[in-house]
């Protein structure tokens, strides 16, 4: 799976593969062999990378992730390749009166948080989609009203399935 991390105000290119038990890590074009294991009833990450050892404590809230290793906070915005690419061509694309707002990747609808008829600002999120353990918010691009609702909780969606039909504000 290919990402984008954004991490203070760099963006880096991240492609993360299993193979045989072991990640495969690559990180702007250079490779990494990674073995991680999360330890019981916590939020710690013992990883083996490059024949060195690391512990490094991982929470999520949306796409952000704050990881700590070696006493350094790094807060790292990760998105997947595809949606962080069709985010950034609707930021320049053409304004339409009616948004079709759609999965970022395979995965299951944990939450819908709106409904039919239901006035939304912009950045707020509509649906969240669970994929690779991530949870991702699908957020309204501008205020709006939500036309339609296209799926329900515990959906399992595929890329670019519509969610979410949203009306831009007059």
């Amino acid at each position: 799976m290919k990402y984008i991390a954004q991490i203070d105000n760099r963006q880096h290119e991240v492609e993360v593969e299993l193979e045989d038990g072991l990640y495969s890590v690559t990180l702007d074009g250079k490779r990494y062999e990674v073995d991680s294991r999360k330890l019981p009833w916590s939020s710690v990450y013992s990883m083996l990378i490059a024949g060195k050892s690391y512990e490094a404590n991982v929470r999520t809230d949306g796409d952000v992730v704050s990881v700590c290793i070696q006493g350094e906070m790094y807060k790292i915005s990760l998105r997947e390749e595809l949606w962080a690419r069709i985010s950034a061509a609707a930021a320049v694309g053409p304004r339409a009166d009616t948004h079709e707002l759609k999965a970022p990747m395979p995965g299951l609808v944990v939450e819908v948080r709106v409904k039919p008829g239901q006035k939304v600002n912009k950045g707020q999120p509509l649906v969240v989609v669970e994929a690779m353990k991530m949870q991702n918010e699908v957020c309204a691009p501008e205020a709006g009203t939500v036309k339609t609702v296209c799926v329900k909780e515990q959906a399992v969606v595929t890329p670019a399935q519509v969610l979410v039909v949203l009306e831009s504000a007059p």
